[in-house]
């Protein structure tokens, strides 16, 4: 007792210390680490335990954690709170700090990592260069190259300017220009002469690297595709092709008693041939019959039965032999006894995934294969009957796999109870499919809704390809099976993370036969199926980098990694890859830019000329100074010699002139600069930077490079953004300036938060590349820290821009863009990394859904995954082990 009062006691001042610890980190205060004043994020008490619950998930103690690095050493540890990222120069997890916009800072939308104010670390020379040629940061005094696009816009802000505003803008900047030239410009050249500072820019032409990212997960996956690097207490093999199972039961009508009796398939073959009599299989949906039991719908069932059989044998070929058995889930579905709970009440038992009745449910699919035919029974030929009984997500593999024997017939209930007559209906499959499946939200449009414009009608192409019209791959079946089993049970699109019934239901059309575990939770069933039942993990990958909003197929993704595992995290979907390329996100600040410049031009030629040779005057009258200093010291020493007193003068008038040459040739250092910097496009560092929030390319450039050269551009197909963005004949984005020629601002990305139906709970970054010298802009709800190559579609790669958990070392995908090509190589190639399919928030808004509350309220979702698309909790899961008969209809 004394023990478990100490524990409680322990426990709850852990808690207080952690609590007291999150206060501090999310006082909203300002501070400073490595040289950067940044803001905390503000959080009330409810908030802060609302974090508390999301850090503290599942079977995690209160107390700090160690990150397991590349080599497998923990000798870093510290309590989860802020965002991290992977220090590259530390090789530790560090809190996240994001530069982020004026607009961006004043967003009061609760956030998890620290912002600062976006500052440029543009070279101290190119600064003052600047600060001479243009002191007002007129955009017209910019210099550079200026394209059609940048001139025209320029032009009509000028001409849109009053002429005494153009008179005094003009004036102002020569007169501040020329002060401010003559006054420093001489700095430039004796900073470079002294060797203060080295020159910011290169011959060379090699393109500097990325910074690497490395990373690798140490924990066992629950599943494998080897079962040797499965989680040494899962020893069941995942998957094996499958054989055909003929149905362990069928009904057959006893001919002594004259009664429906159950036998076993093994009591009913052939003597001489072995060979199995056939059968009907009888499909019905318990929403067609409800309000009645089992003792009043098996006889019904049995009439019915009797019916079909008869129709059925009087138009049989005199050769075959008769039909006299039936397959009826209710009788030919294994049940388990009633067992007692601790209370002593009679309740249905747990299934196991080797139970008798399990097995049964999984070759239902196999029941419809061997079957001679099958027939749908209703009980009217209402329209709504036929709906009721195609929302049954059974019933989709059941007439798939029966589409050349299907028949459909009405009978009544209460007609049924006497001698009722039934109607025997011919049916196709793609009458069922404008009949039974007719107004399903797959086959709804939605006017004015471009998302909808594109939708594709899984069920469609499921009919075309069982009828012959169309051959579709596993792969596409798969897709598909799953996309129109999961309209079936919530009338939304999915990529394989809905229900667990819909995994065993997709199995039948595939095959594969899974192992059933009694443990897996909703996406490791999906997961699962698609990592060993179709091509093996090329599936998982197209699910990993394929977002809707790219209108995409799932086999136009070409996968760049292997998925070899699939995790055990709770709530969370996550899966473990191999040979992942990846690149780090820089948040926290621009960092110095090498300038890449072709010395062999003319121009470059003579602005070097000019910089260096300005340094040399300079350089050479401090050397006569010294020597005037010396032979002064020296006439102290010796009186005597009459010529010290002319050297002295000498060498005081040729500094003169040697410092004066060099102070003329400086006025020309700031455009020799402006020159030496913007001629080179190659070569310059590479990065990939982010900031929160959106500015426009002129103030990006001048913040990173200290200078404007319309090097930046906006990516041409990278996001969802870029759409509006295109130039009309290259494949480039362009700046669009309104009507008063200045570039798009906050209400040009307000409008587009709209038309692309962006969620709130989203933000928008800024990703610049400075490698191919673009600009991208994402809506995530977090800032991803590293960008990992996951695919290639349309000559482009698919990247998964991901932030991470230390704790866990777990990637969330935050969104998915589209990069070049050629990434490829500079990207570091990573080992097994663990990724999650959902972002952080959906998991802690998915677990917070499911975790007791004294008030439940409705699930609201928002974010990038839908909630049918949603984790469901192990204990709510219908997986195989625990699926009823009822749930099958």
């Amino acid at each position: 007792m004394g023990s478990s009062h100490s524990s409680v006691e322990s426990e709850k001042h852990e808690r207080d210390v952690w609590r007291t610890h999150l206060e501090h980190q999310y006082d909203g205060s300002h501070h400073r680490t490595a040289g950067v004043r940044y803001r905390r994020p503000k959080l009330d008490s409810h908030a802060i335990e609302e974090r508390m619950n999301e850090l503290q998930h599942g079977n995690r103690k209160l107390k700090k954690r160690r990150y397991l690095n590349i080599l497998g050493e923990n000798d870093h540890e510290k309590y989860p709170d802020l965002d991290t990222y992977y220090s590259t120069t530390k090789e530790i997890p560090r809190r996240l700090i994001v530069q982020a916009t004026h607009d961006a800072q004043h967003d009061t939308r609760a956030r998890h990592w620290g912002h600062s104010t976006i500052k440029g670390n543009k070279p101290f020379i190119v600064w003052l260069s600047e600060l001479c040629l243009n002191p007002f940061r007129f955009d017209k005094y910019d210099g550079g190259f200026v394209d059609e696009d940048d001139e025209k816009a320029e032009e009509i802000r000028w001409k849109k300017m009053s002429l005494a505003r153009r008179i005094f803008q003009t004036t102002i900047h020569w007169i501040a220009s020329t002060v401010l030239t003559l006054l420093l410009a001489w700095i430039i050249q004796v900073m470079l002469s002294v060797q203060v500072v080295t020159a910011p820019w290169s011959d060379s032409g090699e393109a500097g690297s990325y910074e690497d990212y490395d990373n690798v997960h140490w924990e066992w996956p629950h599943h494998a595709v080897n079962i040797l690097d499965q989680s040494p207490s899962n020893t069941k093999p995942q998957s094996t092709i499958t054989k055909l199972m003929i149905p362990r039961r069928l009904v057959v009508k006893d001919k002594s008693t004259g009664r429906w009796v159950v036998k076993m398939t093994d009591e009913l073959r052939d003597k001489h041939t072995g060979m199995l009599q056939p059968y009907v299989f009888l499909s019905f949906s318990r929403a067609n019959f409800l309000g009645i039991d089992d003792t009043r719908l098996r006889p019904f069932f049995y009439r019915v039965a009797e019916a079909v059989l008869e129709h059925e044998n009087a138009r049989r070929d005199e050769r075959d032999p008769p039909m006299e058995a039936f397959w009826l889930d209710m009788d030919c579905v294994a049940s388990n006894p009633p067992v007692k709970d601790k209370n002593g009440n009679m309740v249905n038992p747990i299934m196991h995934a080797d139970s008798e009745m399990t097995k049964d449910i999984n070759s239902i699919c196999d029941a419809v294969r061997c079957a001679k035919r099958v027939y749908v029974v209703l009980p009217d030929d209402r329209p709504e009957d036929k709906l009721i009984w195609g929302r049954r997500i059974w019933t989709l593999p059941e007439v798939l796999l029966a589409a050349d024997k299907i028949r459909y017939c009405i009978s009544p209930f209460e007609a049924m109870q006497g001698n009722g007559v039934i109607r025997i209906n011919n049916v196709l499959l793609t009458d069922m499919y404008n009949s039974f499946w007719a107004g399903h939200p797959s086959r709804s449009h939605l006017a004015g809704n471009e998302k909808w414009d594109t939708h594709e009608d899984a069920i469609t192409h499921l009919v075309n390809h069982y009828t012959n019209r169309t051959k579709l791959s596993e792969l596409q079946l798969f897709t598909f099976a799953i996309q129109a089993l999961a309209q079936l049970t919530s009338g939304k699109d999915t990529r394989g993370e809905s229900t667990v019934e819909l995994a065993y239901a997709a199995m039948g059309l595939l095959a594969y036969r899974l192992t059933p575990d009694d443990n897996e939770d909703v996406f490791q069933a999906v997961a699962r199926l698609s990592l060993y039942a179709v091509a093996s993990s090329d599936t998982l990958l197209r699910n990993i980098a394929d977002p809707d909003q790219y209108a995409t197929h799932l086999w136009d993704i070409d996968p760049m990694c292997d998925v070899v595992g699939i995790g055990n995290d709770k709530f969370t979907p996550t899966v473990i890859t191999d040979r992942c390329r990846g690149i780090p996100i820089r948040w926290k600040g621009f960092p110095r830019m090498r300038y890449a410049q072709d010395l062999t031009s003319f121009r470059a030629t003579l602005a070097q000329s000019v910089v260096f040779a300005g340094a040399w005057f300079f350089v050479t009258g401090f050397g006569l100074f010294s020597s005037a200093i010396s032979l002064a010291m020296a006439n102290n020493v010796n009186t005597t010699d009459k010529t010290t007193s002319i050297n002295i003068g000498s060498y005081l008038y040729g500094m003169a002139v040697f410092v004066g040459v060099g102070w003329a040739i400086s006025w020309f250092s700031p455009l020799a600069v402006r020159q030496l910097c913007n001629g080179g496009s190659s070569g310059v560092s590479c990065h990939l930077i982010g900031f929160e929030g959106t500015m426009t390319l002129r103030k990006i450039e001048k913040a990173i490079y200290g200078n404007y050269n319309a090097r930046l551009s906006y990516s041409a197909s990278s996001s969802i953004f870029s759409k509006d963005l295109r130039h009309e004949k290259l494949r480039m984005g362009i700046e669009r300036p309104d009507k008063n020629g200045d570039p798009e601002g906050p209400e040009h990305w307000k409008q587009q938060r709209v038309k692309h139906n962006i969620p709130d709970s989203h933000r928008l970054f800024t990703i610049v590349d400075t490698g191919d010298l673009t600009v991208t802009v994402i809506a995530a709800q977090r800032p991803p820290v590293v960008a990992l190559i996951a695919g290639r579609e349309g000559g482009m790669l698919r990247s998964l821009l991901c932030s991470w958990r230390f704790e866990t070392n777990c990637l969330y995908r935050e969104c998915v863009i589209r990069m070049r090509s050629s990434l490829e190589e500079q990207a570091t190639p990573n080992d097994w990394l663990k990724i999650s399919l959902a972002s952080q928030s959906d998991v802690n808004q998915t677990r917070s859904l499911y975790q007791p509350k004294s008030q439940p309220a409705p699930p609201v979702v928002t974010g990038s995954i839908p909630p049918s698309a949603l984790p469901v909790p192990p204990q709510k899961i219908p997986v195989v082990g625990q699926t009823n008969v009822e749930s099958l209809q």
